[in-house]
């Protein structure tokens, strides 16, 4: 159940990139598929489940629950596999990455097909403005690959691309498909997403199949003009490579201080100067990590298991006397958090390590230090317990200074709560605060 709240909390996007590294194209054309699934629900299918795979080919992404397509992640097992139909999802001409499974509609009306041209592009009578403003140019094609009708925009993009009074196999062949694509993606079910760079245009094409029941009657053709969205792709992505190079440059610049620090503690023969200027290199250490993680990455958030990590063997092989042995332990689900949370959330787990590593261990050969990480409902928590010799009374009520940061920021920063245990045989910590996705998935 915990991993399954932790899948609700991400939007497909971060999945999407997380788990795939689609790029921006392939995400716009992923994002217009879902929303197609979700129009056509109501006129062709009783419900849908849509799967998208990872790099390893294992499915993280469900969205399902009759002809609703939600941003969150949603699990929906109990409708038979009879009743299913699985159509495969193309991003690019033999690029799988995903199948629909859908169950058709037992019961049509007699001009659902007549409706869909309606619904799609505008053609009554009576003429609406609201079609000429539409994003999206569709074409509605048959068995034959024969154009049944289009909507304005269609006509529009067509017109500046040249192609206006081609049939749609000419079209498809100057939009790259040779004989055999157009019989496997626009014949025969199938979900396709093209990228197409043509002339100074930038256009997406979406193939979605058709159907009436159980029959596969044509293919709703999407075309998107995403020119101007590529311009301010172009520049975000300048954007973010300065970004990136911040991160880069921050993370040099504080290992710079820490080795500053580690030459100032080498210099002195004072024990506690020693201790204190060692926690405060793994506080600056902390931090480097996250700036290290978003340099590396094209998006902006943090695992914070893997941190966890890091932090954990970074403080064990920094403060661990030689003759004692601790080993160090990570569990729980992986939690993706924005950098400034992630920033906040590493120096708190820092200093309960720190403190670990410390205090429970006094005369003690050998012990462990274990890290836990997940989320419940919409909390994240993350669990520092160890199986030392528990803390006093003193330290419990916030009396050490690692305590009171770990105390400050959680209430202050992160508006969680911070507890502290102490047992028999060891202590354990717990931070909790408000998932940072919560809001926004609510959206």
């Amino acid at each position: 159940m915990a991993d399954e709240r932790c899948e609700r909390q991400i939007h497909i996007k971060e999945k999407c990139l997380i788990h795939n590294e689609f790029n921006f194209d392939q995400i716009i054309a992923l994002e217009k598929i879902t929303e197609h699934v979700k129009l056509l629900g109501p006129y062709l299918y009783g419900r849908t489940e849509l799967s998208i795979f990872s790099k390893e080919k294992q499915d993280v992404i469900l969205a399902s629950n009759d002809n609703r397509l939600p941003e969150v992640i949603v699990r929906d097992n109990e409708w038979s596999e009879e009743d299913k139909k699985t159509i495969p999802i193309y991003l690019g001409i033999n690029n799988k990455v995903g199948i629909v499974a859908v169950e058709a509609k037992k019961t049509l009306s007699e001009n659902y097909f007549e409706d869909l041209k309606l619904l799609y592009t505008g053609r009554s009578n009576a003429y609406s403005p609201t079609n000429d403003l539409l994003p999206d140019g569709f074409l509605i094609i048959n068995l034959q690959a024969e154009i049944e009708c289009t909507n304005y925009t269609a006509d529009s993009i067509l017109f500046r691309l040249g192609f206006q009074d081609l049939s749609f196999s000419e079209l498809g062949r100057a939009l790259g498909f040779s004989r055999e694509d157009i019989a496997k993606y626009i014949t025969q079910p199938a979900f396709l997403a093209l990228n197409l760079s043509i002339q100074q245009f930038d256009i997406i094409l979406i193939v979605n199949p058709l159907f009436a029941g159980d029959k596969f009657v044509g293919a709703l053709v999407v075309l998107s003009d995403i020119s101007s969205v590529k311009r301010i792709e172009k520049e975000l992505m300048e954007k973010h490579t300065v970004i990136k190079e911040i991160h880069h440059r921050v993370k040099n610049n504080l290992q710079t201080i820490i080795s500053l620090l580690r030459l100032q503690m080498r210099r002195t023969n004072s024990k506690v100067v020693e201790k204190i200027l060692n926690r405060s290199i793994n506080r600056i250490l902390s931090i480097a990590l996250i700036h290290e993680a978003l340099s590396k990455q094209n998006f902006e958030v943090v695992n914070i298991k893997q941190t966890s990590y890091n932090i954990l063997q970074t403080i064990l092989s920094n403060m661990v006397d030689p003759s004692q042995n601790i080993t160090g332990e990570i569990s729980g689900t992986e939690v993706f958090l924005p950098a400034t949370v992630a920033s906040n959330v590493s120096l708190c787990i820092t200093e309960l390590i720190q403190n670990a590593v410390e205090h429970a261990f006094i005369a003690r050969s050998e012990g462990s230090i274990r890290v836990a990480v997940g989320r419940e409902q919409d909390e994240v928590f993350i669990t520092v317990e160890d199986n030392g010799i528990g803390i006093s009374a003193k330290a419990q009520n916030g009396g050490q200074l690692g305590t009171q940061i770990v105390d400050s920021i959680i209430q202050r920063k992160l508006k969680g709560r911070f507890s502290l245990e102490s047992y028999r045989y060891g202590t354990k910590a717990c931070l909790r605060f408000p998932s940072p996705y919560h809001e926004e998935d609510e959206r």
